[in-house]
């Protein structure tokens, strides 16, 4: 193979063994979180416990009626686990893809080939968004397969929506992690601005909701655009999902920008 998909396919290759466990872990998680749901449908007494928490922490915790299949979608999946779980692989993976080389002493050898900078930059860029394409499918699958017996009867235009919404928030915050690593060339800087832009963006989006002088701030966040809950109940949110990919998209300019125009370390 030549052209611009040569480290493309060869990062593919390296790390497709552990792109499937992280498949596989993910199916058995949102399985076992699937199987739940019949021994909860449908009783009150959880939703009575929902509106005893203080009013300015609910949004923390999602919908209301934990009860309902799109209630206990969002708050079990796709406002926890499924975030927490793409988050880790997509800041961990855009770390590595680029800062890790650097610190291995490998990315020198890359660059030793014909290959630019820039094409570079955009197939680690694109091999992360196929990463994270496999897992919100695997996050997708189980869902839709047990629908049936676990009473989770969401459309499935919308339960593709709200996979849609778990894609693009991860791939902003796994660009985030790619461009802050190379740009330094320390996973270390990665890893601490993306994971700790991702919580306090998270409170400041959740608190804003009930706290007047944050509820300002809550455009700038990520997480406002990733808008879950309505897909769950109404299907594809196309605006707030090309917020979403056109923020990693800015990101990732920015990136490469910094990285194509700082000294390696050797």
């Amino acid at each position: 193979m030549s052209g611009f998909g040569v480290f493309l396919a060869s990062d593919l290759r390296l790390r497709w063994r552990s792109l499937m466990w992280w498949s596989i872990g993910t199916v058995a998680l949102v399985a076992l979180s699937d199987a739940f749901y019949p021994s909860i449908a449908g009783d009150p007494a959880l939703n009575d416990v929902m509106e005893q928490i203080p009013e300015s922490l609910r949004p923390l915790l999602g919908p209301e009626d934990i009860t309902s299949p799109v209630g206990y979608l969002a708050s079990q999946l796709y406002l926890s686990l499924l975030p927490a779980l793409l988050l880790i692989f997509a800041i961990g993976r855009g770390v590595a893809l680029l800062a890790g080389e650097e610190e291995e002493h490998t990315l020198d050898l890359l660059l030793a080939q014909p290959i630019s900078r820039a094409s570079l930059y955009t197939q680690k860029f694109v091999g992360l968004a196929i990463g994270l394409a496999v897992l919100a499918i695997a996050s997708w699958l189980p869902t839709m397969a047990l629908a049936a017996p676990t009473g989770l009867d969401i459309a499935p235009v919308a339960l593709a929506s709200a996979t849609l919404q778990l894609f693009g928030l991860s791939l902003f915050f796994g660009s985030l992690a790619l461009a802050i690593s190379s740009a330094a060339g320390r996973r270390g800087a990665g890893i601490a601005v993306a994971a700790g832009f991702a919580f306090a963006t998270f409170l400041i989006d959740g608190l804003g909701q009930s706290v007047s002088w944050l509820s300002h701030l809550r455009p700038l966040t990520p997480w406002r655009w990733y808008e879950v809950t309505t897909a769950l109940s109404t299907g594809f949110v196309w605006p707030s999902f090309f917020v979403l990919v056109g923020a990693a998209l800015i990101v990732t300019f920015l990136g490469f920008w910094a990285f194509d125009r700082r000294n390696l370390r050797s």
